[in-house]
């Protein structure tokens, strides 16, 4: 290897350190450091209030840091909708004038087969008694009989 590369490693190996192992054994002394505390603190509100504190140092704050970012990404998108909406505007306009239009080409049509329908119907009306022809006759019930 060359020296170049071997500073180049020593680097690489320094920077793991620094952002990868020296926050864990941070954080990893300070929980070690509230179970000692709770352990030789007499009183339960003493104890609560190491466990509060660790609570806020351990999971509120990296929570908070990561909501950050979701708020920003939150916040880009909504420039980009307002941006792309003001864009979508004439399309928008434009398919709902063709809905518009779609649907009173429709409604004249089912108007037109509604009066076919009607006029058929009254039409064949004199046919209707002859569908009941051969249909057996309706049963009494009980009810009516006894009455």
């Amino acid at each position: 290897m060359s020296p170049q590369q071997q500073e180049s490693e020593r680097l690489q190996n320094r920077l793991v350190w620094l952002s990868i192992r020296v926050p864990f054994l941070l954080a990893l002394l300070m929980m070690l450091a509230g179970v000692a505390a709770a352990l030789m603190l007499p009183a339960p509100e003493q104890v609560a209030l190491v466990t509060d504190a660790m609570l806020i140092l351990l999971v509120l704050c990296p929570a908070v840091v990561l909501m950050f970012a979701l708020l920003i990404v939150a916040l880009a998108l909504v420039v980009l909708m307002r941006r792309w909406g003001t864009r979508a505007r004439s399309p928008l306009r434009r398919l709902e004038a063709l809905t518009a239009s779609a649907h009173q080409r429709v409604d004249g049509w089912l108007s037109g087969v509604d009066g076919h329908v009607l006029d058929w119907a009254v039409r064949l009306e004199p046919l209707r008694s002859l569908l009941t022809l051969f249909d057996a006759p309706p049963q009494e019930s009980e009810n009516e009989a006894e009455s």
